[in-house]
């Protein structure tokens, strides 16, 4: 994975989308409509020029203000942790107004044409009618319309276990999202190019997750769950990268020995 440094939104831009969260979720609200149709254009350029357009558009354009952010599921947060309803997805969207679930575009346009050996399923996507604000998560009340909470529930686990990162897809920074994606780094195109060229960007979750040596018997299978190579066998013994680390939780539910945990960062 090739490390970059975290693009920072403090610009007079961000300061106004601080002070006014209509026009960042109008603005989500207009890219998240037309996304499918910018990522297939840009796909049969990408086949025809072999680039990564998007990449470039992304770098010099959109200059990284279109990315996802890591989002643990509640299950793999320790329960005397302390944390927001906006640090967790399940809490996070039964404060959102979901709209419903559908295809995943990644997945469906990989089968399609390149044929992975992915078998995660197709209907993993979560859809919001508007464009959402962080800063107003807290004040808001559960709105969900065509899927039911425990559907939601039901799909994030079932990601979960089958170690798929759950990801808010935002634009034009990191406090608005218009989408929740459930990513398999096989197909998705914002986890797998990130980890390829580091474009578009991950933002890293509240959390990290840390372990207890005396728990940990360097079986090893942390390090096949993590899709950012935080955790190597070497020497048959566990090595952590904490810059790795995006704090999804998936190692957490994979360890057999339970000695991985989630710790929130201060």
């Amino acid at each position: 994975m090739k490390i970059l440094p975290n693009r920072r939104f403090e610009s007079k831009f961000d300061n106004l989308l601080k002070k006014a969260p209509p026009l960042g979720r109008l603005l989500s609200s207009l890219f998240g409509l037309f996304e499918l149709f910018i990522l297939e254009f840009f796909r049969k350029i990408d086949k025809k020029f072999h680039i990564y357009t998007f990449g470039i558009v992304n770098k010099y354009v959109l200059k990284g203000r279109w990315g996802g952010k890591v989002v643990p599921l509640n299950k793999n947060i320790s329960v005397e942790t302390k944390f927001a309803s906006s640090q967790e997805i399940l809490g996070l969207l039964s404060k959102s107004k979901v709209v419903g679930i559908s295809w995943c575009y990644c997945r469906a346009i990989q089968r399609k044409y390149n044929k992975p050996n992915c078998d995660h399923p197709l209907h993993t996507c979560i859809h919001l009618g508007f464009g959402e604000s962080l800063y107003e998560i807290p004040f808001k009340s559960s709105k969900l319309k065509r899927v039911t909470k425990s559907e939601i529930k039901e799909l994030l686990e079932k990601c979960d276990e089958r170690g798929l990162i759950h990801q808010l897809i935002y634009f034009p920074n990191p406090q608005f999202y218009y989408l929740v994606c459930n990513c398999c780094s096989c197909c998705c195109v914002v986890l797998n190019k990130f980890l390829k060229t580091g474009s578009p960007q991950i933002i890293k979750s509240d959390f990290i997750a840390e372990t207890d040596l005396n728990l940990c018997e360097n079986c090893g299978e942390c390090e096949i769950w993590c899709n950012f190579g935080a955790r190597i066998i070497c020497n048959d013994q566990l090595q952590f990268n904490s810059i790795r680390c995006f704090g999804c939780g998936i190692c957490i539910s994979k360890c057999p020995n339970n000695a991985i945990y989630l710790r929130k960062i201060s």
